[in-house]
């Protein structure tokens, strides 16, 4: 493949490739799943990328022979990166507990029983897999919780506090005084921590583009120490002009890529009758980012550095890494899609695939013009308009009825 050959210029051999590839894919994904587990891991995890980074980077070397200033500005440069790429580790906030109870519900207002207009919290719907599932029903009318009637003016925020309240925010029993089919009950549900927090809130996507940032100044060190530059990513100077245009077709491309994913995704999504659980990762996900209160200037700025991150670490770096591993540019450029899907899971389930897919497409365009402006430019184009989509529906008052 021609193109592609100028990527593989000065590659690493096969063992350096993969302890590259490693630590990049390490410090992508593993930081923030231990930062839950407390201070202990994630100093344990820290310290062992910033051993794993200096081995690779090897800063003695020009030391040894006398290039003092330049084994410095590489280590000083090496820790600048670990620690943006790690910061909204250790400072941001802890990632967000499944919901504690899984529940959604209405008011409705009860007769007979000596208690004419008396209102209730009565379930619309319970979530699979999640606390409430086999021990509430759609249907059921709470009454009380833990021995303590709802508030008979507002029993919807009265069972919201409630239940956001109890055991002090962790694991813990709840008891439930119910109406189901005309008769009075009590049930026990083992309901989850309380929520701490959500995948985008306002401030989130500053940590995110630091992280950005951090990333990519790490794979710049890598490449750089293996004597590549960018052109070995995909970043030349020549016919930038040309490949930025090439980014609106790109992008288009994209939204084909995404819609022919999504087709047979929903279709087994109503197989399985997760369609529910599906949609609802996806309006937590809109709901957050539209309460980040940014301004779609400001997101496409944001969007431009994450997704540059995003390219640059599993476009541009991991794709030759993963070809020198596999001995194939499109069987890299599939695992390396994979890969990028597995960082969605806070979307739902078949978000993975689909960006999966949407990823695979990306890397099959790099692959075959061995640049990377054009997909770095659709990529954060993708975000921004399916951003600003979600901002027209909020004003307008479609995306309640939507997600409702």
């Amino acid at each position: 493949m021609p193109n592609a050959d100028q990527l593989r210029e000065n590659a690493p051999p096969r063992q350096r490739a993969l302890a590259e590839a490693a630590l990049v894919l390490v410090t992508v994904f593993l930081p923030a799943n231990l930062g839950a587990f407390g201070m202990l891991p994630l100093a344990a995890i820290t310290t062992l990328l910033a051993a794993w980074g200096l081995l690779l980077l090897h800063p003695w070397t020009e030391w040894r022979s006398g290039q003092r200033g330049r084994a410095i500005g590489c280590v000083l440069l090496f820790g600048l990166a670990l620690g943006a790429a790690m910061a909204p580790v250790w400072f941001g906030e802890a990632p967000e507990p499944p919901p504690r109870l899984g529940v959604r519900h209405t008011s409705v207002t009860l007769n007979g029983d000596g208690q004419p207009g008396r209102k209730a919290v009565e379930l619309t719907h319970v979530e699979p897999g999640l606390p409430a599932d086999g021990v509430l029903e759609a249907g059921d009318r709470i009454l009380a919780v833990d021995g303590e009637p709802l508030s008979g003016s507002d029993p919807e925020a009265d069972f919201q506090k409630h239940i956001r309240e109890a055991g002090g925010g962790a694991s813990t029993d709840v008891r439930f005084t119910l109406e189901r089919k005309g008769e009075t009950r009590e049930v026990t549900a083992h309901i989850g921590p309380a929520r701490k927090a959500v995948p985008f809130k306002p401030g989130s996507m500053t940590w995110l583009c630091l992280r950005a940032l951090g990333m990519s100044l790490l794979v710049a060190l890598l490449v750089w120490r293996d004597g590549q530059g960018p052109a070995q990513l995909g970043l030349v100077r020549e016919g930038l002009v040309r490949e930025l245009l090439l980014g609106i077709p790109v992008t288009l491309g994209a939204y084909t890529a995404n819609i022919a994913a999504a087709i047979p995704l929903a279709a087994l999504a109503a197989l399985l009758k997760l369609g529910g659980k599906e949609a609802l990762a996806r309006k937590e996900v809109a709901t957050a980012l539209m309460e980040t209160g940014l301004g779609l200037p400001t997101f496409a700025a944001a969007m431009l550095i994450v997704t540059g991150f995003e390219e640059l670490t599993f476009r541009g770096f991991l794709v030759p890494r993963l070809q020198v591993l596999l001995g194939h540019w499109y069987a890299a450029a599939l695992v390396s899609a994979a890969l990028f899907g597995l960082g969605h899971f806070y979307e739902g389930t078949f978000a993975v695939f689909q960006t999966a897919v949407l990823g695979a497409y990306f890397g099959v365009v790099f692959v075959h013009r061995a640049r990377l402006p054009s997909v770095w430019l659709a990529h954060a184009a993708f975000n921004t308009l399916n951003f600003a989509l979600m901002m027209w529906l909020q004003r307008s008052g479609l995306f309640e009825k939507l997600t409702g």
